[in-house]
């Protein structure tokens, strides 16, 4: 039996704790995390390499059990689910988009876009797929295949197909930690109209302050716990924060 959250949030972390190896080679990754992710906002995570940015994404998205504490994926409770029903909830509420863009490359792009509504057997919406095309400035790349587009254009079909199931959340990993500049700012222009166009709730791990800045909240991770919170980032405040983080160490 699922449980329920007791407020309407996309994604809440409470005392949510994880633990890697056992005895001697115990590692805390997490420490008594407890966070509320609200719908239709971005929220970016940042800290120093091995603060704990990536398995708090993977604990939000599902993907990592936590030793301890609660996660609700909207008013569903992941904890103790059996592993067919975390792929259930994961494969119609979670939306993810990584560093590698993780294309089949024997399809098409609109076939990789496509292909979760494909393996979870339901039927494409063209127009719902035209439109994610146009908002990513891909509709005329739609017959190509992953080796015919840029990086920046293969990692915007691969947002394309996060969005394609009408996700709860998306949740990115260093999205644009493979790309240039250019196609950064394009790939964070995505995900912000996203947010303010479609309502979606995205988190984002990065190390990019610009990236970080595109969002409207910043967590900073030391550690494992959340040290830091930034709303309404900027880039110069965002990398001074880091800096002061990165000393304090």
């Amino acid at each position: 039996m699922l449980g329920t959250s007791p407020l309407p949030t996309a994604v809440r972390l409470t005392q949510v704790s994880h633990v890697y190896g056992a005895k001697e080679t115990a590692v805390t990754a997490l420490k008594d995390v407890s966070r509320d992710f609200t719908p239709g906002t971005f929220t970016a995570v940042m800290g120093p390499s091995g603060s704990g940015k990536t398995t708090l994404l993977q604990c939000a998205a599902g993907l990592l059990d936590p030793t301890s504490g609660s996660v609700f994926l909207g008013p569903h409770r992941l904890n103790g689910l059996t592993e067919k029903k975390l792929a259930i909830l994961r494969r119609e509420l979670v939306g993810f988009v990584f560093q590698a863009f993780n294309l089949m490359p024997a399809l098409t792009a609109a076939e990789n876009i496509t292909l979760p509504l494909r393996l979870a057997r339901r039927s494409a919406d063209p127009a719902w797929t035209n439109e994610l095309a146009e908002r990513a400035g891909i509709a005329d790349r739609l017959g190509h295949r992953p080796h015919e587009l840029s990086g920046g254009q293969q990692q915007r079909v691969a947002i394309c197909r996060a969005l394609i199931t009408r996700p709860q959340v998306l949740c990115a990993d260093e999205p644009t930690g493979a790309l240039d500049k250019a196609a950064s700012r394009a790939v964070l222009s995505v995900l912000r109209e996203a947010v303010d166009d479609l309502g979606q709730t995205v988190i984002m791990v990065t190390h990019d302050p610009i990236a970080a800045a595109t969002a409207d909240q910043v967590l900073f991770l030391v550690d494992g716990r959340i040290t830091d919170v930034m709303d309404a980032p900027s880039p110069e405040r965002v990398a001074a924060t880091v800096t002061r983080l990165a000393g304090a160490e």
